[in-house]
């Protein structure tokens, strides 16, 4: 059996990947004619959940490795 070794990188890409579709998912959910309507709130967050998920996967990790 050959063992897969991990790889943080790509694993990380691949979320990246995935949070940004899901942020242009929500972006396509805002009524832009309308942008203080209360139906947005849920889109809103969805924008904002997507937007800070991709920034805390792009920071570096600053703990140093043992």
């Amino acid at each position: 059996m050959s063992k897969m070794k991990f790889n943080a990188k790509l694993v990380k890409n691949i979320f990246t990947v995935l949070f940004a579709m899901l942020l242009l998912f929500w972006l396509f959910q805002i009524d832009w004619s309308n942008l203080s309507s209360k139906k947005n709130s849920g889109a809103f967050f969805g924008v904002l959940a997507g937007a800070l998920f991709i920034i805390s996967l792009q920071i570096k990790n600053k703990e140093p490795k043992e």
